[in-house]
């Protein structure tokens, strides 16, 4: 038992330099973006009671093919057991700290709107350690007023908030036109990051923070072509 503890902790040790060497290079997007993928299906698995999961099982629920799947997670140091897969609890930990969710991440939405409102009542972020302290906005009616347990502030208060409780992340879902000015008026001292849900297509890195955009219009647009010339 003693042997197996030592040979434990010493692959925990690999892992986790593997890990901190990875932060160093230059990891695509897209590498990240299939991470998030594999841990949703392992954390199905998980929920399913099943311990272990092979990458072929991996790719039939992510559509990807496993040769690219396992070349990706023995990127960050996880490796299967043949005829076995990965252990589930493991790689679900491991892909935790890659993608950095082991701990509780508060974020600041700007835009208490009907698409921003629906943000804060998706229990999604939350069960991946993200949680909305507060939303600010512009309309003196909506000031004060609660979206679930969220408060809604003016947005004259938006920089001391943030200052204040240390928040790095925040979320737009304002006009388009007034993207811009909010994004320039953030201290890039405390923000690092902004997920931007407008039609403005903003830089993916401004003022030292990281961008990213989603416009929703978009995304059906893909869909529209998709069903056009995909499914023939």
């Amino acid at each position: 038992m003693h042997h197996a503890c030592e040979s434990y902790n010493f692959h925990k040790l690999v892992v986790e330099r593997i890990i901190m060497n990875a932060k160093t290079e230059k990891i695509s997007e897209v590498v990240i973006r299939r991470l998030t993928d594999y841990l949703r299906c392992l954390k199905h698995a998980q929920d399913a009671g099943k311990k272990f999961m092979k990458s072929s099982e991996i790719s039939s629920e992510c559509g990807l093919n496993p040769s690219i799947i396992r070349k990706d997670l023995a990127h960050f140091g996880a490796y299967g057991v043949k005829g076995t897969g990965y252990k589930i609890d493991d790689l679900i930990e491991n892909l935790h700290k890659i993608l950095g969710l082991t701990k509780t991440r508060e974020v600041v939405l700007i835009g208490a709107g009907n698409l921003g409102t629906a943000m804060i009542k998706y229990p999604g972020f939350r069960s991946v350690n993200f949680n909305f302290i507060a939303a600010f906005d512009t309309d003196e009616k909506k000031i004060g007023q609660l979206v679930g347990a969220t408060e809604i502030y003016p947005m004259s208060a938006l920089n001391d908030f943030i200052a204040k409780n240390k928040i790095e992340i925040v979320v737009l879902a304002v006009p388009s036109s007034e993207t811009i000015g909010i994004v320039e008026s953030l201290n890039s001292d405390n923000v690092k990051g902004v997920l931007n849900f407008t039609s403005e297509i903003l830089p993916t890195r401004k003022n030292n923070m990281f961008i990213h955009n989603i416009d929703l219009a978009k995304e059906l647009e893909v869909i529209s072509f998709c069903m056009k010339n995909c499914l023939s």
